[in-house]
């Protein structure tokens, strides 16, 4: 009883409603700021989440951008995989810009307002249920690609593991997830995998990833009949707690993290819990078919996995009613 207490005191605090009637004073501030800079939106990020919550800031900031005609100059720095001191800035190290802007570059002063929350940006409420999949894969990619090294190394793991389009992707993600995402069994899970297997034959191998070693000990030890591929990371949950809560240098979270969600964006299908990692793999790959085990709770349905949901439900109705028809027919 106590652990369903402080699990609803948690998800009040982290609700988006709470938390952006604090921020208000702080998004007023910072919008004042950045109209000030004349076509230039200027935003460092210093949020204390996941790397994909963060690259959801990102995504925001870019369709904000976009509607207003304003150029984004996006940094992140300290935060979870940033350095103490705030000198690296960490989004650079891992996303280069597309095109350079000399409004930036110039000899003009470009005020940049810091933010340590999406709330903060006031941007969710506008934006959320306007995102789409193939429209926020083309947004993202018109502005940023992966750093050349970093797509240099996921195309050398690619090559070692024999991942492509006969893989079938697999991500479980645990730890806190329970407190966003419908959970689902272990074993009901490997069976939801085998029966993607089962209707797609052309998958001939299983590359997986996931923050729980356990987890991986008990799908690995599943009778699959086809080869299971683990991903190359070294870091992973303690006791409970999430990969970026659990110590390791920032940096290299964040790089593990990317490389994971890249590697999964490379397989020919992929089998999912809710998460922003793997969710992210659709947005890297549009043409990537996926499948949603479970879905996110309502209090926490945010893009990209509530569009895969949604999606998914839909495809399902029209096989169903095409079936109907069928046997009527």
């Amino acid at each position: 009883m106590l652990r369903k207490v402080v699990d609803r005191a948690k998800q009040f605090r982290r609700s988006e409603g709470f938390k952006h009637s604090i921020a208000t004073p702080r998004r007023l501030s910072l919008h004042a700021t950045q109209r000030l800079n004349g076509g230039v939106f200027a935003i460092e990020i210093r949020e204390n989440s996941g790397f994909f919550s963060v690259m959801q800031m990102v995504l925001f900031i870019l369709m904000y951008c976009d509607e207003k005609s304003l150029v984004p100059c996006i940094s992140a720095r300290r935060g979870l995989y940033g350095d103490p001191e705030g000198k690296l800035d960490w989004f650079s190290t891992f996303f280069e810009p597309v095109r350079t802007h000399t409004t930036v570059e110039g000899s003009r002063r470009v005020r940049t307002s810091t933010v340590r929350d999406l709330v903060q940006l006031g941007f969710r409420q506008r934006y959320e249920t306007r995102l789409r999949l193939p429209s926020a894969s083309e947004l993202f990619f018109s502005h940023y690609r992966v750093a050349a090294p970093l797509e240099r190394e996921v195309a050398a793991i690619c090559h070692t593991l024999g991942i492509g389009k006969t893989t079938l992707g697999v991500h479980f993600r645990g730890t806190d997830k329970r407190l966003e995402a419908v959970p689902v069994p272990w074993q009901e899970f490997c069976r939801q995998v085998e029966a993607t297997l089962a209707d797609h034959p052309q998958l001939k191998t299983i590359f997986v990833s996931s923050d729980e070693p356990a987890f991986l000990d008990y799908f690995t030890a599943w009778p699959f009949r086809k080869p299971v591929k683990v991903a190359p990371a070294k870091l992973l949950a303690r006791a409970g707690l999430p990969v970026h809560f659990s110590g390791y240098a920032g940096l290299e979270i964040g790089r593990e993290a990317l490389v994971s969600s890249l590697l999964l964006a490379n397989c020919g299908f992929l089998v999912k819990t809710p998460s922003y990692l793997s969710a992210w793999s659709k947005i890297f790959n549009p043409s990537l078919p996926v499948k949603l085990v479970s879905p996110p709770r309502l209090d926490a349905f945010w893009f990209p996995d509530s569009r895969l949901w949604l999606e998914q439900v839909e495809r399902e109705r029209a096989e169903r009613e095409n079936e109907e028809r069928a046997k009527a027919a």
